[in-house]
Protein backbone atom coordinates (compact mmCIF):
# COMPACT_ATOMS: atom_id res chain seq x y z
CA UNK A 1 0.00 0.00 0.00
CA UNK A 2 2.98 2.38 -0.86
CA UNK A 3 2.04 3.40 -3.82
CA UNK A 4 -1.50 4.05 -2.40
CA UNK A 5 -0.05 6.50 0.09
CA UNK A 6 2.31 8.29 -1.94
CA UNK A 7 -0.86 9.31 -4.26
CA UNK A 8 -3.11 10.05 -1.12
CA UNK A 9 -0.07 12.14 0.24
CA UNK A 10 0.19 14.44 -3.07
CA UNK A 11 -2.81 14.75 -3.00
CA UNK A 12 -3.05 16.52 0.36
CA UNK A 13 -0.05 18.41 -0.87
CA UNK A 14 -1.83 19.25 -3.31
CA UNK A 15 -4.50 20.84 -1.88
CA UNK A 16 -2.55 22.69 0.78
CA UNK A 17 -0.99 24.33 -2.69
CA UNK A 18 -4.49 25.28 -4.09
CA UNK A 19 -5.21 27.06 -0.89
CA UNK A 20 -1.98 28.78 -1.07
CA UNK A 21 -2.37 29.68 -4.86
CA UNK A 22 -6.47 30.82 -3.88
CA UNK A 23 -5.06 33.32 -1.40
CA UNK A 24 -2.96 34.97 -3.71
CA UNK A 25 -5.29 34.71 -6.04
CA UNK A 26 -3.40 32.65 -8.71
CA UNK A 27 -6.16 31.49 -11.11
CA UNK A 28 -4.28 29.17 -13.28
CA UNK A 29 -1.74 27.88 -10.41
CA UNK A 30 -5.25 27.13 -7.67
CA UNK A 31 -6.43 25.31 -11.12
CA UNK A 32 -3.61 23.38 -11.67
CA UNK A 33 -3.10 22.54 -7.77
CA UNK A 34 -7.19 21.66 -7.47
CA UNK A 35 -6.57 19.65 -10.92
CA UNK A 36 -3.67 17.41 -9.79
CA UNK A 37 -4.83 17.23 -6.29
CA UNK A 38 -8.35 15.74 -7.87
CA UNK A 39 -6.97 13.21 -10.55
CA UNK A 40 -4.98 11.94 -6.91
CA UNK A 41 -7.90 10.95 -5.36
CA UNK A 42 -9.28 9.19 -8.13
CA UNK A 43 -5.79 7.10 -8.63
CA UNK A 44 -6.29 6.44 -4.96
CA UNK A 45 -9.36 4.54 -5.48
CA UNK A 46 -8.47 2.70 -8.92
CA UNK A 47 -5.04 1.68 -7.10
CA UNK A 48 -7.07 0.34 -4.09
CA UNK A 49 -9.48 -1.87 -6.59
CA UNK A 50 -6.25 -3.21 -8.08
CA UNK A 51 -4.78 -4.20 -4.71
CA UNK A 52 -8.28 -5.72 -3.62
CA UNK A 53 -9.99 -7.02 -6.92
CA UNK A 54 -12.66 -8.73 -4.59
CA UNK A 55 -14.12 -4.93 -3.50
CA UNK A 56 -14.16 -4.34 -7.75
CA UNK A 57 -18.46 -3.26 -7.29
CA UNK A 58 -18.04 -1.33 -4.19
CA UNK A 59 -14.43 0.08 -6.00
CA UNK A 60 -16.19 1.51 -9.54
CA UNK A 61 -19.30 3.12 -7.43
CA UNK A 62 -16.48 4.81 -4.81
CA UNK A 63 -14.59 5.55 -8.26
CA UNK A 64 -18.25 6.86 -9.73
CA UNK A 65 -18.29 8.97 -6.97
CA UNK A 66 -14.89 10.52 -6.98
CA UNK A 67 -15.13 11.22 -10.78
CA UNK A 68 -18.05 13.43 -10.26
CA UNK A 69 -16.66 15.22 -7.48
CA UNK A 70 -13.56 15.70 -9.94
CA UNK A 71 -15.75 16.90 -12.75
CA UNK A 72 -17.26 19.82 -10.25
CA UNK A 73 -14.07 20.95 -8.71
CA UNK A 74 -13.04 21.54 -12.68
CA UNK A 75 -16.11 23.59 -13.15
CA UNK A 76 -15.89 25.69 -9.80
CA UNK A 77 -12.47 26.87 -10.80
CA UNK A 78 -13.43 27.02 -14.22
CA UNK A 79 -15.10 30.25 -13.68
CA UNK A 80 -12.16 32.45 -11.88
CA UNK A 81 -10.95 32.59 -15.56
CA UNK A 82 -13.79 35.03 -16.87
CA UNK A 83 -13.90 37.27 -14.24
CA UNK A 84 -15.38 39.98 -16.86
CA UNK A 85 -18.46 37.55 -17.74
CA UNK A 86 -20.37 37.07 -14.52
CA UNK A 87 -23.42 34.17 -16.99
CA UNK A 88 -19.72 32.14 -17.44
CA UNK A 89 -19.59 32.10 -13.43
CA UNK A 90 -22.99 31.25 -12.93
CA UNK A 91 -23.13 28.56 -15.86
CA UNK A 92 -20.15 27.13 -13.71
CA UNK A 93 -20.84 27.54 -10.65
CA UNK A 94 -24.18 26.10 -11.01
CA UNK A 95 -23.05 23.18 -13.15
CA UNK A 96 -20.59 22.39 -10.74
CA UNK A 97 -22.30 22.24 -8.14
CA UNK A 98 -24.91 20.34 -9.66
CA UNK A 99 -22.26 17.51 -10.30
CA UNK A 100 -21.17 17.75 -6.91
CA UNK A 101 -24.68 16.98 -5.26
CA UNK A 102 -24.74 13.94 -8.11
CA UNK A 103 -21.26 13.03 -6.27
CA UNK A 104 -23.37 13.10 -3.27
CA UNK A 105 -25.93 11.12 -3.82
CA UNK A 106 -23.95 7.96 -5.20
CA UNK A 107 -22.21 7.98 -1.68
CA UNK A 108 -25.01 8.21 -0.17
CA UNK A 109 -27.01 5.74 -2.22
CA UNK A 110 -23.72 3.48 -2.22
CA UNK A 111 -23.85 3.42 2.15
CA UNK A 112 -27.32 2.26 2.03
CA UNK A 113 -26.75 -0.35 -0.25
CA UNK A 114 -24.07 -1.94 1.98
CA UNK A 115 -25.38 -1.08 4.91
CA UNK A 116 -29.22 -0.94 4.42
CA UNK A 117 -31.32 1.43 6.41
CA UNK A 118 -33.61 -0.89 7.62
CA UNK A 119 -31.42 -2.08 9.70
CA UNK A 120 -30.81 0.95 11.23
CA UNK A 121 -34.20 2.72 11.00
CA UNK A 122 -33.67 4.81 14.35
CA UNK A 123 -30.86 7.16 12.44
CA UNK A 124 -33.90 8.87 9.70
CA UNK A 125 -34.72 10.41 12.77
CA UNK A 126 -31.17 12.39 12.64
CA UNK A 127 -31.92 13.24 8.97
CA UNK A 128 -33.33 16.75 9.59
CA UNK A 129 -30.42 17.87 11.83
CA UNK A 130 -28.30 19.70 8.95
CA UNK A 131 -31.61 21.13 7.70
CA UNK A 132 -32.87 22.59 10.34
CA UNK A 133 -29.84 24.40 11.45
CA UNK A 134 -29.09 26.13 7.59
CA UNK A 135 -33.19 27.17 8.12
CA UNK A 136 -32.66 28.54 11.22
CA UNK A 137 -29.86 30.88 9.41
CA UNK A 138 -32.03 31.47 7.10
CA UNK A 139 -34.90 33.01 9.00
CA UNK A 140 -32.63 34.89 10.92
CA UNK A 141 -31.26 36.38 7.85
CA UNK A 142 -27.41 35.42 8.67
CA UNK A 143 -27.54 33.41 5.08
CA UNK A 144 -26.45 36.14 2.02
CA UNK A 145 -28.22 33.60 -0.91
CA UNK A 146 -31.54 34.49 -2.28
CA UNK A 147 -34.20 32.73 -0.47
CA UNK A 148 -35.18 30.31 -3.16
CA UNK A 149 -31.59 28.97 -3.87
CA UNK A 150 -31.54 29.37 0.44
CA UNK A 151 -33.87 26.87 0.22
CA UNK A 152 -32.08 24.44 -2.49
CA UNK A 153 -29.44 24.25 -0.18
CA UNK A 154 -31.96 22.78 2.27
CA UNK A 155 -32.62 19.65 -0.07
CA UNK A 156 -28.60 19.68 -0.39
CA UNK A 157 -27.39 19.37 3.22
CA UNK A 158 -30.20 17.01 3.83
CA UNK A 159 -28.79 14.82 1.48
CA UNK A 160 -25.38 15.57 3.26
CA UNK A 161 -27.05 14.69 6.40
CA UNK A 162 -28.08 11.32 4.43
CA UNK A 163 -24.41 10.66 3.75
CA UNK A 164 -23.29 10.83 7.39
CA UNK A 165 -25.96 8.75 8.71
CA UNK A 166 -25.37 6.30 6.12
CA UNK A 167 -21.80 5.82 7.09
CA UNK A 168 -22.82 5.13 10.89
CA UNK A 169 -25.42 2.60 9.67
CA UNK A 170 -22.30 1.49 7.83
CA UNK A 171 -19.98 1.11 11.07
CA UNK A 172 -22.90 -0.47 12.90
CA UNK A 173 -23.73 -3.25 10.08
CA UNK A 174 -19.76 -3.23 9.72
CA UNK A 175 -19.79 -4.78 13.64
CA UNK A 176 -16.81 -2.19 14.18
CA UNK A 177 -14.68 -2.99 11.72
CA UNK A 178 -11.61 -0.61 10.28
CA UNK A 179 -13.37 -0.14 7.13
CA UNK A 180 -16.82 1.29 8.73
CA UNK A 181 -14.91 3.95 10.95
CA UNK A 182 -12.42 5.19 7.90
CA UNK A 183 -15.87 5.65 5.57
CA UNK A 184 -17.39 7.43 8.85
CA UNK A 185 -14.59 9.75 9.12
CA UNK A 186 -14.39 10.15 5.50
CA UNK A 187 -18.08 11.44 5.44
CA UNK A 188 -17.93 13.87 8.33
CA UNK A 189 -14.74 15.53 6.57
CA UNK A 190 -16.90 15.39 3.23
CA UNK A 191 -19.71 17.18 5.38
CA UNK A 192 -17.46 19.52 7.20
CA UNK A 193 -15.78 20.90 4.28
CA UNK A 194 -18.97 21.23 2.60
CA UNK A 195 -20.50 23.07 5.76
CA UNK A 196 -17.59 25.11 6.08
CA UNK A 197 -17.36 26.09 2.49
CA UNK A 198 -21.08 27.55 2.47
CA UNK A 199 -20.98 29.45 5.99
CA UNK A 200 -17.63 31.39 4.50
CA UNK A 201 -19.29 32.28 1.10
CA UNK A 202 -22.72 32.67 2.59
CA UNK A 203 -22.94 33.50 6.84
CA UNK A 204 -20.54 36.58 6.64
CA UNK A 205 -21.34 37.74 9.66
CA UNK A 206 -19.12 34.97 10.94
CA UNK A 207 -16.19 36.59 10.00
CA UNK A 208 -14.30 33.61 8.83
CA UNK A 209 -10.81 34.49 7.51
CA UNK A 210 -10.40 34.59 3.57
CA UNK A 211 -6.72 33.70 4.81
CA UNK A 212 -7.43 30.93 6.74
CA UNK A 213 -10.71 28.98 5.07
CA UNK A 214 -8.91 27.78 2.06
CA UNK A 215 -6.72 25.66 4.48
CA UNK A 216 -9.33 24.06 6.10
CA UNK A 217 -12.11 23.80 3.15
CA UNK A 218 -9.59 22.17 0.55
CA UNK A 219 -7.40 19.84 2.97
CA UNK A 220 -10.48 18.28 4.23
CA UNK A 221 -12.29 17.64 1.32
CA UNK A 222 -9.50 15.83 0.00
CA UNK A 223 -8.60 13.76 2.55
CA UNK A 224 -12.19 12.65 2.64
CA UNK A 225 -11.90 11.44 -0.83
CA UNK A 226 -8.62 9.82 0.19
CA UNK A 227 -10.36 7.90 3.05
CA UNK A 228 -13.03 6.80 0.84
CA UNK A 229 -10.67 5.12 -1.78
CA UNK A 230 -8.74 3.92 1.27
CA UNK A 231 -11.85 1.92 2.10
CA UNK A 232 -11.91 -0.13 -1.28
CA UNK A 233 -8.89 -1.92 0.08
CA UNK A 234 -10.53 -2.42 3.49
CA UNK A 235 -14.29 -3.73 2.60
Amino acid sequence: MVGFYLIGSLCVLSSLAKAYFDTKKAVKAEFAAKLLASVSFMFCAVYAIYRNPDSTSYGIFILCALIFGTIGDILLCLDGFFPENPEYFKFFNTFGTTVFFAGHILYMVLLFVYAPISETPFLLLAVPLLPLVLLALILTDKITLPRTKSYMMLVYFAVVSGVILGAVSFVINSHGKAVGWIVLSASVLFAFSDCFLGLFHYCPSLKISPKIAPYIIMPTYCIAQVLYALSIYYI
